[in-house]
């Protein structure tokens, strides 16, 4: 005979969900407003051509569109693959958004300035 606990249904661990808030505010937020910021100011283009396509035509609609949608298909590959694999799917996401969102502050901050 043996005995086991019975399994137990457990939610995302604390550093997953600390990873996709950071990974929300950085790729999702802090990258989408400085790319509007940096849009309107003068001598300030975006690298991307597809993004740059994209921000001729509404632009905050358009890339809010594409980063939910790159969200809804990056949550559901945390979901299918397995710990400790998944933990890297917020955790790219959430240095991504921060190198990101820190370059264009930088160009940002380089237009205001000169």
């Amino acid at each position: 005979m043996n005995w086991r606990q019975p399994a137990r249904l457990t939610g995302p661990s604390n550093t997953s969900v600390a990873l996709w808030v950071v990974a929300v505010a950085f790729f999702g937020v802090g990258d989408l407003v400085t790319t509007l910021v940096g849009y309107s100011i003068t001598g300030v283009t975006e690298l991307s051509p597809v993004v740059k396509l994209l921000l001729e035509q509404h632009a905050l609609l358009v890339l809010t569109g594409l980063k939910a949608a790159v969200f809804v298909g990056f949550f559901a590959i945390w979901k299918y693959v397995s710990w400790p694999y998944s933990i890297g799917v917020p955790l790219g996401l959430a240095l991504l958004g921060v190198v990101v969102t820190a370059w264009n502050t930088g160009i940002i901050l380089t237009a205001l300035l000169a």
